[in-house]
């Protein structure tokens, strides 16, 4: 469900980007790339993805006229957009899966206000009417204040830029990382992360924004350049009654190797890191046994021992 949230976080900012940047005028398309920011990346990638939203617009009731000059002029025309109940009511559900946390909340309830705003008196009430399923997008603090930060991150990310980062860890201690390489920014685990390679400690890290203290842009990387994370292999134990029927998919490349005898099965996965393996096993308390590798089986017994320190040493009779 995240996966689909972003991604019409994404559809939705980029809409508000086009609608805005067309809102007092005709614009050639130099003029319109340069309005738009960073809602779109950069060359031949942006040119077709505006098609496909003028044309996502137009189905929507909103047109988006092309005159093929030289350059081709981008015209902005009226109308009024019709919806079908179920369009109706995925625009109500867009509405209420946009947590008041979240860092683009405001330009997301902009968007969906003005293609709401004339609606029909029948069309509002099954706009308005309570939804029965959502899934609330709420990050665990407010990230309004760091919408700029993502914006810029997004654009370095866009274009290739190195960038040298001054970060607070979850200790409170500062570090200093002279230069690290952007790949992809994340929603996971309530928050918000920077996937990127340092080349202090030469490895990928999430760096979660809130904490980002400072970015100062340095060279574009040559192309082709982007490192893939590498991901940890690792098998565990789920016991029995959480392995009947289908298996929730938490980690990649998760696949059930053996059953057992007691109704437990053995499942091979691959995780994005060791921490976020522990933490996400950790939510099954003692329904589920981390196997192996060695090492990550080792740090998973030291979590559990600080675990049971702050709840004194009866917990391990």
């Amino acid at each position: 469900i995240e996966s689909l949230v972003m991604s019409a976080t994404a559809l939705i900012i980029r809409l508000s980007a086009l609608l805005d940047a067309l809102h007092d005028g005709p614009l050639d398309r130099p003029a319109l790339h340069a309005k738009l920011g960073t809602a779109y990346p950069e060359g031949d990638s942006a040119r077709r993805m505006i098609a496909r939203d003028i044309a996502h617009l137009t189905t929507l009731g909103v047109q988006i006229t092309l005159d093929h000059g030289r350059p081709p002029i981008y015209r902005l025309k009226g109308g009024t957009p019709h919806y079908t109940q179920h369009e109706l009511h995925t625009l109500a559900l867009l509405r209420d899966s946009f947590g008041s946390n979240h860092p683009n909340v405001d330009a997301i309830q902009a968007l969906i206000s003005r293609l709401t705003i004339d609606l029909s008196d029948a069309e509002h009430q099954i706009y308005i009417r309570r939804q029965a399923s959502s899934a609330p997008l709420q990050p665990a603090i407010d990230y309004t204040p760091y919408a700029e930060l993502i914006a810029q991150l997004a654009q370095a990310i866009s274009v290739g830029l190195l960038l040298r980062l001054r970060y607070r860890n979850s200790t409170g201690r500062e570090t200093a990382h002279r230069m690290v390489e952007p790949s992809e920014i994340e929603y996971h685990e309530r928050h918000f992360y920077l996937v990127a390679y340092s080349q202090n400690s030469g490895q990928i890290h999430d760096f979660r924004i809130d904490r980002i203290l400072q970015i100062e842009p340095l060279q574009r990387q040559p192309p082709g350049a982007a490192r893939a994370r590498p991901l940890i292999s690792f098998r565990y134990r789920l016991a029995a009654s959480l392995a009947q029927g289908e298996i929730s998919q938490r980690f990649s490349e998760q696949q059930v190797v053996e059953r057992l005898d007691s109704g437990d099965v053995i499942i091979a996965a691959a995780g994005r890191s060791d921490f976020f393996i522990i933490q996400t096993l950790l939510r099954y308390r003692a329904l589920a046994e981390l196997l192996d590798p060695p090492w990550l089986r080792a740090k998973m017994a030291e979590e559990v021992r600080r675990l049971a320190g702050l709840y004194g040493g009866d917990v391990l009779e």
